[in-house]
Formats: C-alpha cells, structure tokens, sequence
C-alpha cells in the first residue's frame, strides 16, 4: 500500500510540473488550464484506484499514459495523411495570443511538410544586325531566370504548387531591366485520377511547350518563335476548373484539362502584330470584361514514347464583350530509342477593327484592309497597330541523344552512366498577322542548329547556332540576324 501511495504522489507532481512530461513540451499552460489539468488527474485517479485492485507483490507499477485529449496530435515532419491539428489547443489561429511567440502560431511551423526546389538558368548570347528574338545584338551574361518551386502535400487529397520567377536577377533601380513575378500558383483538390479541382494562377495547357518550359527540360537556349508569339510563353492565366487522366487499354492514356480563366486584354493595343498575342496576356487580379474564356488540351498516348495533342483558347479580348480571340494548336512527340521527334503548330484568329491608333492612353479603332493608313501612320511616326486578324507558327524539332564509351571508361567522374549528349536541330516559323506583311518583328523563321550536354538528367550544358530571317514577306525585304547561344541550367 505504501509503495502505491508513492507511485500515485509521484505522478501528481510530474502532471503540475510545466512540459515535465513528453505530451507538453508543445504548449504552454495558463493557470487556470494547470487547475484544470489537476482536477482532471485527481478524478481520473480517483477512478483508477476504485476500480484497480492494488499491484501484486513483486510486480512493477508503470505510470499511466496521459489522457488521449491531452497528448500531442502534431504529426512528424513528412507525415501529410494523419494531421489533427486543433485550432486553439495546438494552434491558435488567431483565437489566442502568445506574446513574443505568436508570429510562430502556424501549423507549418509544428508540422513542416513543404518541399523546395527549383531551377537557374544563365545565357551568353550575341546576334547579327541589330539582334534577332531573345538573342541580343551585342554579347552579354544573363542570369535570366532563377526560379524556386514550392510544393505542399496538405493532406492526402488537397496539394499546393508554385513557382516564383526572378527574371534577369530580379528588378534593379539603376537598370530597370529585372522582374520577379509568379508562374503559377495553385491549389488541387484530388478526387480520383480521372477528376480533379484545381484552382489559382493555372499555366496554360496550350500546346506542347508552354507545359515544358523548363529550361533544364529543353536542349535548347532559345525558346521557340511559336512559343513566343502565337502562344505566349510562359502563358499563366488567373482561373478554376479540372483536371485528369484516363486509361483505356493497359498501355494507353489520355490527358485532360480544362479552365475557365480571365482571357486576353487588349483594348490599348496590347493585342497587336508587332508582338502577337504576347503584350495581351491578361491581368492575374481581374478580368477586363464579364466574359470568361476557356482553355482545355486534350493528348493521346497510345504507348509509351508517343503522344499526340489538340488545344484550344476562346474568349473575349475587348472590355465591351464583343470581340473574340481564339487559339488553336496540336502537338506531338515521338520517342524510339536514342531519336526523338517533336512539335507544335498553333494558329490564332482576332475578330475586330483591323486599324488602331493608340493617342495618349485613348484607343481609335478604323477600318484599313488594305494597310494604307497604317503605312502612312508609320511613316508619321505614329503610335499604330494592326490586329493580328490571322496567326500562324509551328516549330520541327528532332534530337538525337548518344554517349561515346570510351569517354566513359576514360574519364567515369566526368561521363558517368547517366550522362548524354544530344544533338538538336530544330525549324521554326511564326507570322504573327498573315494578312499583312508588315509584321517585321514576329513574321520570321529559324534554323537552330545545337549541341548539349548532361552530366546527369537535371542538368546541361547548351551551345546553340541559329540563322534568324526576319520580314520574310516584307517588300522591302528580309534581314538576317544570325547568332550563337550558350546556356547553363540546372534544377536543385
């Protein structure tokens, strides 16, 4: 009986003693919660003795496991599928203060489960006669992107993803040449593989190379005219609709997605032929007009290596709802053994007044069929802009990816088994108004000829030659802006 009394006092002082027992070293307690934890040990005691007989001689008494309401839920760092965090207890969300510590009452504070990562991107370009797209005329380093990605496992059905990208080493007050801004960043809701929510700042599944955009992910610097232009890449849109994957045999899938997003803006001349539908993309805060758009892409794989894809975006550009702007594009790629052959064609269509002049913040629209008022605007050196009524561009690209074994066995830390070589050489056009041949800066075509390598997958080192001609249909003639790329990028 005296040991009994012994164990039983013992435990009464361990339960008064502040974060004494491995269930309260994540709170801290009041005095009124401490009265109260004290009454509930007294009964639960109380309980236990009248209905316990005393421990046999010999035996050896183990204190009791605290009450389940009383122990900890906070899960261990990585555990996503068993959170019980109970707002107020083990977190205040705002119910409660705590001084100093406050700043702190946050669950992933208790339960961190984010993941980092991202990738860098740096680039040394140099272009012929004045500079061709993306490729300057006079040589110079870029750290053009550095991009951290972050992702969440909320619980085992609700996820979080984003990408926040510093272009060209962020803004500068003395440059004014950098930006950081957000990719994406969205929230998904899993229900099955073949229905998902996903909601927030959506990259756009219009074509093939918008969805890929990495720069790790590319065997070339430079991105491609069509990407740039037609569908402007990187093309993300503020929106809300599903996503998912079905499979009809055991070796065949289809890939779906579909949104309802804000949609272009282009009623002060952002929606013109000089930069295609690039300068238009729309605003991620609000919509300049009560008319969604949608977008959806749809791809076919019938077997591993070998898909197939169709796309589509249509809405209205205009903040009066009367004008449409629609994109189509398909895509494909086709993978056997060490060749790889991919590509995209996309095309545009923009309904409304072909002629615009842009005064002081006021748009004028007027009709010009036959682009003379807008040749003598340019000739006045005029703010003037043709809709790009009609859009085309595609892009052919085949690699071949190899690995010399005598490099290997020679130099093993340098080639190891998972690194490559590839081989590029890629053709692409895009004609940002067919109706006219005026369009110099995006009616062009390219030769890319280019060479990588990758010490491992997540990796490369690119050189690149390209032959730009730009104003292929002007009148006046085409002019070449020819140049070489080099480029590192890697995901961490």
């Amino acid at each position: 009986m005296r040991r009994f009394f012994l164990i039983t006092g013992a435990l009464i002082v361990l339960m008064i003693m502040p974060q004494a027992t491995v269930w309260a070293e994540d709170a801290e307690f009041t005095p009124a919660q401490m009265k109260q934890i004290r009454k509930m040990f007294e009964e639960w005691s109380k309980q236990q003795r009248q209905q316990q007989p005393p421990p046999a001689a010999g035996s050896v008494a183990r204190p009791p496991a605290p009450p389940a309401t009383m122990r900890s839920s906070v899960p261990g760092m990585g555990d996503t599928t068993k959170q019980s965090i109970r707002y107020g207890q083990e977190f205040s969300g705002g119910s409660g203060l705590q001084g100093g510590r406050t700043i702190y009452a946050r669950p992933f504070v208790k339960a961190p489960k984010t993941i980092l990562g991202g990738y860098i991107d740096f680039t040394l370009t140099k272009c012929d006669n004045g500079g061709a797209r993306d490729c300057d005329k006079k040589s110079g380093f870029d750290q053009e992107r550095f991009v951290p990605f972050f992702y969440s496992q909320v619980t085992d059905r609700l996820s979080v993803a984003a990408e926040l990208e510093v272009e060209h080493g962020g803004p500068q007050g003395n440059q004014g040449d950098g930006d950081i801004k957000m990719e994406f960043a969205t929230m998904d809701y899993r229900f099955n593989d073949a229905f998902n929510l996903r909601g927030g700042i959506i990259l756009v599944p219009m074509g093939r190379f918008n969805m890929i955009h990495d720069s790790p992910l590319n065997d070339l610097p430079l991105r491609p005219m069509v990407s740039r232009s037609i569908l402007p890449s990187t093309f993300a849109e503020s929106g809300l609709g599903f996503f998912g994957t079905f499979y009809p045999t055991a070796l065949s899938k289809i890939d779906y997605e579909m949104y309802v997003v804000n949609g272009f803006v282009g009623d002060n001349g952002q929606l013109n032929d000089g930069a295609g539908t690039r300068s238009s993309r729309g605003s991620l805060k609000k919509d300049n007009n009560e008319n969604k758009a949608i977008v959806s892409r749809v791809s076919f794989s019938p077997m591993l290596g070998v898909e197939v894809a169709g796309s589509v975006h249509h809405g209205k550009w205009d903040k009066k709802d009367k004008y449409d702007l629609t994109l189509w594009a398909i895509d494909g790629a086709l993978q056997r053994g060490p060749f790889e052959l991919m590509g995209e064609a996309a095309w545009g269509n923009a309904e409304g007044p072909t002629y615009t002049v842009v005064e002081e913040g006021t748009t004028v629209f007027t009709s010009d069929d036959d682009d003379s008022l807008r040749r003598r605007g340019m000739a006045a050196e005029e703010k003037v802009f043709r809709l790009p009524e009609n859009m085309f561009g595609y892009y052919v690209q085949l690699n071949y990816h190899f690995m010399p074994e005598g490099l290997t066995r020679a130099l093993p830390s340098y080639f190891g088994q998972d690194s490559t070589f590839t081989g590029i050489l890629r053709w692409g056009k895009a004609d940002a108004n067919t109706d006219s041949d005026l369009n110099n800066s995006t009616d062009e075509e390219r030769l890319t000829l280019g060479l990588n390598f990758r010490p491992i997958e997540d990796s490369v080192i690119k050189f690149a030659y390209t032959w730009n001609r730009r104003g292929v249909n002007n009148p006046m003639g085409a002019t070449d802006h020819n140049g070489f790329q080099f480029n590192l990028s890697s995901y961490f």
